[in-house]
Parts: structure tokens; sequence; C-alpha cells
């Protein structure tokens, strides 16, 4: 599965402090590994502090988290990250989180806003900011297809 997933984020160790009264992960921190996890991911895309002094960001317009395998203290947690789609405003992107045997226990996608700072509203994306990740986003779609239905769409 990870194979389909090429960008790799920094694993995590489930702590007690993560595990909640069913001796399990609780949801709230697969959101984290997902989000502290993408930070190289997003930097490869092209949102860098240098893309940012420029004066573009991204919000996220919405998530879905479907939870397939609990993951226990002591566990390691590997987030993957693909592009799904995009245009010139919005980033369609996905991710799984692999468990130590290589089992999906999480996957996620979003739909990312390309973002003027200075008005703060959705924007199209400069070409030099676009056109990369068109290229990505064609790597991506060499992995084959997710093997996930994709429930959030750009239209």
């Amino acid at each position: 599965m990870k194979d389909k997933f090429p960008i790799e984020g920094p694993s995590a160790k489930v702590t007690k402090d993560m595990c909640d009264l069913n001796n399990h992960m609780n949801v709230v921190y697969y959101q984290h590994i997902f989000e502290d996890g993408c930070y190289g991911f997003f930097s490869d895309m092209g949102f860098t502090a240098e893309y940012f002094e420029e004066g573009f960001s991204s919000f996220t317009l919405e998530t879905d988290i479907r939870y397939l395998k609990e993951l226990l203290e002591g566990e390691k947690a590997y987030p993957y990250f693909r592009i799904v789609n995009l245009n010139q405003k919005l980033i369609h992107y996905a991710g799984i989180i692999l468990d130590e045997s290589g089992e999906v226990s999480a996957f996620t996608e979003n739909i990312l806003a390309h973002v003027d700072m200075n008005v703060r509203k959705t924007s199209i994306m400069p070409e030099k900011f676009y056109a990369p990740l068109q290229s990505m986003l064609e790597e991506h779609n060499q992995t084959g297809d997710i093997d996930f239905e994709l429930r959030l769409k750009i239209k």
C-alpha cells in the first residue's frame, strides 16, 4: 500500500497519554500524526517559508478520516501522502497511517485551498507554483489507483 503514497512523513510512537479508556490511540491523535507528518509533503508541494513571504498559503477546506485498525500503546505509526487531484485553486491529497506490520490504520483525504494572504481568500496559483504540482500529481498517479473510495472531490 505504501508504494501508492510516495511521500513519507516522520513516524510517531503511541504513548500512554495518547490512549483513551479503550486502551488504544484516541482519534484526535490520528489527526495529529497526519498533520505533523505532512510538513515535508507541504514543503515538497511548494508551501515553503519563501512562498509564505510572497503572500501565499493554504487553508484546509475539508477533511475525511477513516479509522481502520486500532493502534496500541508502544506501537509506531508511519504516515504517507500523495496528491489525488488539483486545479488552479485547490489541491486534493490523501494520506495513510501504517502500523509496524504495514497494515493501514487510518486513511485521510483533504481539500486545500491556495490562499492569497493579502486578502485571505482562495486564489489562482501562480504558474511557477502550479506547474511543479501538476508534475507531482503525474508522478503520484503513476503509482496506481488508491485502494479506497474517495469521498471528497474537487468540483
